[in-house]
């Protein structure tokens, strides 16, 4: 297939049509208009990813392809495809100064310049009629004078820093010229952050908004959709919750008409100028080649900072990198440290500028109280300054230990909150099952008025008209209208949807007065209130308890505060039985937010869906990743140093002394081996107790580094004793030369010891040698005659300890002998006995008779230096130096075993069905689907079973009682999970079988069995006390994995298990788990 690429045009001839099943290009044809516009299909390629384009071209054999290129067809196909070069009313066209043509790009112009200058001979007095008129500078004037840049790939790769900071603490004066006419009308005067964020969007670049909850990153958001729909383009706005996409889509339809929703189970509008989605689909869109990405003009990522999660953290960071090059990204976060590394990471990943726009301004600022007793006593000022009076204050009202306050009354703190009118207030309390109790301690407190009771009323019975039959008297919605009638409410993720959804709104609307939720309630839409309070700052985050980071408390308190109502928003924290330290609060309260960092990590699924794309490579999205980052800014300063070591190392003179060729190699070979063994010893003999029977004062040894080239010196004292960090003091003598060069001296072999002669001897007293400068600890020792450990020495006793060194070596001309090793130490000996074998091999060698050995040595040296140098340069700059890489390869070898690829990495039938499952473990459902063991099961078995890979929560029920069908199905994945993991295991992937086989949750196959088979939603709540929320959240996510599975069952050609997952699908999908959502 034959190609030539021009500014991202693809020109092909008529062998190869570029379609969605072969080509990343945008030029592709499109795919008829279906429902695979929206979501893409299994079989389409991705669009190329944006940034990636280089690394592509790399592996390309563009001198073959040049070869064998079909010019004279190229020229027709242009000529066929009618491009023109001069604009329709101009005379000519671009006006092309210092262009460096070459390859294609050369030829491409000179034919059109043939096709120019024949219809200029043809005007060329005309031409020079118009140019006298003064015609020629109106062209310029529409069609400028510019220079094209050559691609230049090097510097584009040495470049550092694609990320900009912006300056927001200054009014952005000439906001109105640059941007006379706003694509979208605002009721308000934009903040300056707000503007700068405009401006860039306007000259079509990427943003970073890094603010403060509720303030006001949601208007950026807004300005992009409005752009977009001037554009006639779309805009795609990313969620990371499915919960959050529904208030979005609300929230942007009182805004704008043409908005869309693409969730899991729900399409509305699909064709919409702006579509709200989860991370999730949009991953699936890009990785299915959507024909609906070639119009996106700005993906909006909002709670950027949820790249932290530990377990979706990574969906964000392999959206980001498949993005086409075309789009332009608006990342939304709460503020965090590392705005501008992670902003830096996004441009070079997309080889584009990204603009941070950050700020730390709150539109409301906080004051922070502790509630002790009763009473509210101040700790952070509005300024943020802390206040150590009310801390004190608060802990001696603690020390006093009134039982009647040993625990907090939420009665009590609610009465407070109404006299001082600090109401609505959101009380966040880290617990679904204390959200409950709490909210029922408020007993029959009242804080609606008669004609907000009529409201909630209406607006409740209104919404529950969605439900059918006995869904409405199911106990939580009964017991919720009860405590919305009152002004009270709670929100977490047991709560049906409905439910949730009815609180949301009740709450924007001001009827809700004390809400209490768990931290989800945090991430969202605007829900500001007058106040939030803390009911503990310790959390449970899976792994154990522990107290808030700042970012968690930053994010939660931003709910505090509505802006055009409140001069402050007030945060509350209640003390139970002790007030938390005062560290901890500051370190809460004052402290950094956490760090964005990568938790990108390979998936089966990721690796098939790019090993399935011949251009795209599993290697190229490691490299991309955020946890590669650092390695990868190093990259044009190691390629520096690689282009110099190797041009050195070219340049250098090869040894042409005939004795030294012959085995001057091996020399080097067993010095280097006879120094490692030396420094293994002191290292071991250092990290015992006593090395001074060893090494002591006066004891004789040689020292080998840069200035001191196997020189003698005898010890003073040991400086310190901490194992390898061990120094010690020496005085040490050399030969002084005066015609030697200043700086480093070349290495001599060990074998070898400095003596210089008396009327040329020169000392010095090194205070800090390293074991790892002991070439050897002689068995003479020295005698010392002043105190070692006094502060002056006179020179005439360093002089005279000098003198009396060089008498001892030269007395040992012929070598000294080695201290002896106690025989205790018996590893420490061995290597001592290897390195007197090595010695004694040294002196066998011819070289060993050359004159000048020590000169040749020291050049060999230099030069093995350098090359070796150059190979760890050449293995950094390699794919080899990927932190993932090992993992990369362990999972290949699992995917040939399991003929998911075969021996060339090529997907077969099993890795493309792995590619469709998304909800459940990829591997444990296509080994279900093609061992066939789900094919004695009825589909309501079979969507049981399933749950256990998709209802993740913890429960305290009992093992459900399973029938005796249902126990086989359990037992099936339960092997099939443990094989996969020991054959994981066999293959160095570090899988805990415990861990796994706790993942599979079966608390929720009974329930989901008897709602497969049409038992009401009020009897299967009897089975399992498993919140509602969850169980509705389980059985629509299931619904997802019907879908899923229908897919892999069309690759695979299994129509009777399409069947089944179509009657599953059916079979669930009803009543209350599917009710319309409030915000549609």
């Amino acid at each position: 297939m034959k190609t030539l690429k021009i500014e991202g045009i693809g020109i092909k001839n008529n062998q190869t049509l570029e379609t969605s099943k072969n080509s990343t290009l945008m030029t592709r044809i499109p795919d008829r208009l279906d429902s695979s516009t929206i979501r893409g299909k299994a079989t389409n390629v991705p669009f190329m990813p944006g940034g990636m384009e280089d690394d592509i071209k790399e592996r390309q054999n563009d001198v073959d392809e040049e070869e064998n290129f079909d010019w004279e067809e190229f020229k027709k196909e242009i000529e066929r495809s009618g491009l023109k070069t001069i604009a329709p009313g101009l005379d000519r066209g671009l006006m092309v100064d210092g262009i460096k043509r070459k390859n294609e790009f050369e030829l491409f112009d000179e034919i059109v310049n043939e096709e120019f200058d024949e219809n200029n001979n043809e005007k060329e007095k005309d031409s020079n009629v118009q140019d006298e008129n003064g015609t020629s500078e109106e062209i310029d004037s529409f069609v400028q004078n510019v220079e094209l840049m050559q691609s230049n790939k090097e510097n584009k790769n040495e470049r550092q820093n694609w990320a900009h900071m912006i300056d927001v603490t200054t009014e952005f004066i000439n906001f109105n010229e640059l941007v006379p006419e706003l694509a979208h009308q605002f009721p308000f005067e934009l903040d300056t952050f707000q503007k700068h964020a405009v401006y860039h969007l306007e000259k079509n670049e990427s943003v970073f908004v890094a603010a403060h909850t509720s303030a006001g990153k949601t208007v950026v958001a807004d300005y992009a959709i409005a752009l977009a729909m001037k554009h006639m383009t779309k805009c795609i706005y990313t969620s990371p919750i499915k919960a959050l996409s529904n208030q979005k889509y609300r929230d942007f339809k009182e805004t704008f008409e043409d908005v869309g929703l693409l969730t899991g189970d729900v399409q509305i509008k699909p064709e919409a100028a702006c579509l709200v989605m989860t991370t999730e689909i949009l991953r699936s869109m890009l990785y299915r080649g959507a024909d609906l990405i070639r119009d996106v003009e700005f993906v909006i990522f909002d709670e950027v900072h949820y790249v932290n999660d530990a377990e979706r953290g990574v969906v964000w960071e392999e959206v980001i990198i498949m993005l086409p090059s075309h789009v332009n990204l608006i990342l939304l976060s709460a503020t965090v440290p590392n705005t501008f590394e992670f902003a830096n990471w996004v441009g070079r990943t997309k080889q584009k500028d990204i603009y941070v726009i950050s700020t730390l301004k709150r539109p409301v600022p906080l004051e922070h109280y502790l509630y002790a007793q009763g009473q509210l006593h101040k700790i952070v000022d509005s300024n943020r300054t802390f206040q150590p009076r009310g801390y004190k204050e608060a802990s001696e009202i603690k020390k006093k230990k009134d039982d009647r306050f040993g625990k907090v009354s939420w009665n009590g703190i609610s009465m407070l909150l109404k006299k001082k009118n600090l109401l609505p207030c959101v009380m966040f309390t880290f617990s679904k099952k204390r959200c409950e109790e709490n909210a029922d301690s408020l007993g029959n407190m009242d804080l609606n008025t008669s004609t907000e009771k009529s409201a909630v009323h209406i607006f409740v019975e209104k919404s529950f008209q969605r439900l059918k039959g006995t869904d409405r008297e199911l106990p939580q919605i009964q017991r919720m209208r009860d405590l919305l009638s009152r002004g009270i409410a709670v929100h977490h993720g047991g709560l049906l949807p409905i439910v949730k959804e009815c609180v949301e709104i009740l709450f924007q609307r001001g009827l809700v007065k004390i809400l209490f939720a768990t931290e989800t309630f945090a991430m969202g839409v605007n829900m500001p209130a007058r106040t939030v309070v803390y009911t503990s700052i310790r959390k449970h985050d899976g792994t154990g308890f522990r107290d808030l980071l700042p970012g968690e408390y930053t994010q939660m308190s931003g709910r505090a505060g509505r802006r055009g109502l409140d001069a402050t928003g007030t945060v509350i924290i209640a003390c139970g039985d002790q007030v938390p330290f005062e560290n901890t609060l500051r370190q809460m309260i004052l402290g950094l937010p956490t760090r964005l960092e990568s938790q990108f990590r390979l998936t089966y699924n990721m690796m098939l869906c790019l090993l399935r794309i011949e251009s795209l490579r599993v290697e190229d999205m490691i490299k991309k990743s955020f946890s590669e980052n650092s390695a990868q800014l190093a990259l044009p300063e190691q390629h520096n140093e690689l282009k110099k070591g190797a041009e050195k190392l070219e340049n250098m003179d090869s040894l042409s002394c005939g004795i030294c060729n012959i085995d001057i190699e091996t020399l080097y070979e067993y010095n280097t081996l006879a120094l490692n063994n030396m420094h293994e010893i002191l290292a071991a003999l250092l990290s015992r107790k006593g090395i001074n029977w060893f090494i002591s004062t006066g004891r004789v040894i040689i020292i080998n580094n840069a200035l001191f080239r196997n020189c003698p010196a005898v010890v003073f004292k040991i400086n310190s004793k901490q194992g390898a960090k061990t120094t010690f003091t020496c005085l040490a003598i050399k030969e002084s030369r005066a015609d030697r060069l200043s700086g480093e001296l070349l290495p001599a072999p060990i074998s070898y010891i400095c003596i210089p002669e008396q009327s040329k001897l020169t000392f010095e007293v090194l205070n800090d040698v390293s074991y790892m400068e002991i070439v050897q600890v002689t068995s003479e020792k020295l005698a010392i005659e002043f105190d070692v450990n006094s502060p002056r020495v006179s020179p005439r006793d360093l002089n005279e300890t000098a003198i009396n060194l060089l008498t001892l070596v030269n007395k040992n001309r012929s070598g000294f002998r080695d201290n002896q090793i106690d025989k205790t130490f018996i590893e420490v000996k061995e290597k001592d006995m290897q390195r007197k074998v090595l010695l004694k091999k040294m002196k066998d060698l011819k070289c060993m008779a050359c004159p000048d050995l020590n000169e040749h040595y020291g050049k060999f040296h230099e030069q093995k230096s350098l090359a070796v140098q150059v190979a760890e340069l050449q293995n950094k700059l390699s794919e080899k130096n990927l932190t993932l890489l090992p993992d990369f390869e362990s999972r290949i070898k699992v995917l040939k075993h399991l003929q998911y690829i075969d021996d060339q990495s090529t997907v077969q039938l099993k890795g493309k069905v792995a590619c469709e499952i998304n909800t459940t473990d990829e591997l444990i459902t296509t080994e279900l689907i093609f061992d066939n063991l789900l094919g004695d099961y009825e589909p309501a078995e079979i969507i049981a079973l399933l749950s256990c890979m998709v209802f993740q929560e913890k429960s305290s029920d009992e093992p459900p009682n399973l029938n005796p069908k249902l126990s086989n199905g359990k037992k099936m994945i339960v092997e099939t999970a443990t094989r996969l993991v020991n054959l994981q295991n066999d293959f160095g992937i570090p899988i805990v079988l415990d861990d796994v086989l706790t993942n599979l949750n079966f608390g929720l196959v009974e329930v989901v069995y008897e709602w497969a088979r049409g038992m009401s939603f009020k009897d299967i709540m009897g089975l399992t006390n498993v919140l509602e929320g969850s169980i509705v959240r389980c059985i629509v996510r299931l619904d997802e994995t019907c879908r899923e599975l229908r897919s892999a069952a069309r690759i695979v050609g299994d129509t009777n298990l399409y069947k089944k997952m179509e009657e599953a699908s059916i079979a669930i999908k009803r009543d209350i788990c599917f009710a319309a959502s409030l915000y549609f």
